[in-house]
């Protein structure tokens, strides 16, 4: 099994155990590609995936959170890799909050670019696979790349302000401020710091050394996942900015 393919192994396995024993209805937002929505529904469980570019399928709607309804509420709402591109985020989360259940939970795994330090890129960097001419670099190839051959004059810039620039470009959130947004509106179930980066390293290196370097504090954990729950007094907390 392949790196990337072992982590979304174990995603899917988090994200299994979190929401428990089918049937249960769970709602996927920003579903991509469909491989944690299809095994959601293996599972057993009744499946709402959403995405503006989600596949066909009966499971699936092409909808945004933001324009996304529902006739009866979900007892989980699951986002993978998707909070940290939304643009309203709040918003965002104000719906979610909405179409869960009282006592519902949000399951969230997420990218913490924003942990990515001088010593992190320098680790990552050293472990990038060889590509050939024929093959595109990964997301974290090029970042890292670009970031070492630095400016014009092949000065490089800190990693932490070039990391914080390119994903200004992007619109991406950083962690905290994910954090910050889901502290006010879901009361905090589970949290962790997770790896992130092996599947985009060269096959030498595997989610053990990554976990290793993080134990060491060798680098940073740049990944994370979250489980948070709706209560009576979180919603009506909520009630005054939904009107």
């Amino acid at each position: 099994m392949g790196e990337l393919a072992m982590w979304q192994q174990r995603v899917e396995e988090f994200v299994l155990d979190q929401v428990g024993l089918p049937p249960a209805r769970v709602l996927e937002v920003g579903c991509g590609e469909g491989e944690l929505a299809h095994a959601l529904a293996r599972a057993g469980h009744s499946v709402t995936a959403i995405d503006p570019q989600a596949p066909e399928g009966p499971i699936f709607r092409r909808v945004g959170i933001e324009e996304f309804t529902a006739p009866d509420p979900f007892d989980h709402v699951v986002a993978s890799l998707s909070l940290h591109h939304i643009e309203n985020l709040g918003g965002a989360l104000d719906k979610i909050a909405d179409v869960l259940r009282t006592g519902g939970s949000l399951v969230v795994v997420e990218f913490a670019w924003d942990r990515i330090d001088e010593a992190t890129a320098e680790w990552a960097l050293e472990r990038l696979p060889v590509a050939s001419l024929s093959e595109k670099p990964s997301w974290l190839g090029r970042r890292c790349q670009e970031w070492a051959r630095g400016g014009p004059g092949g000065e490089r810039a800190r990693a932490e302000s070039y990391f914080a620039e390119w994903a200004g470009e992007e619109g991406f959130h950083n962690s905290r401020r994910i954090r910050d947004k889901l502290g006010s509106r879901f009361v905090e179930r589970f949290f962790e710091w997770v790896s992130y980066l092996y599947p985009d390293l060269g096959e030498d290196t595997v989610e053990a050394d990554e976990s290793a370097a993080i134990e060491a504090r060798t680098i940073n954990a740049t990944g994370f996942r979250y489980v948070g729950a709706t209560t009576p007094e979180t919603e009506r907390s909520l009630a005054p900015r939904r009107r």
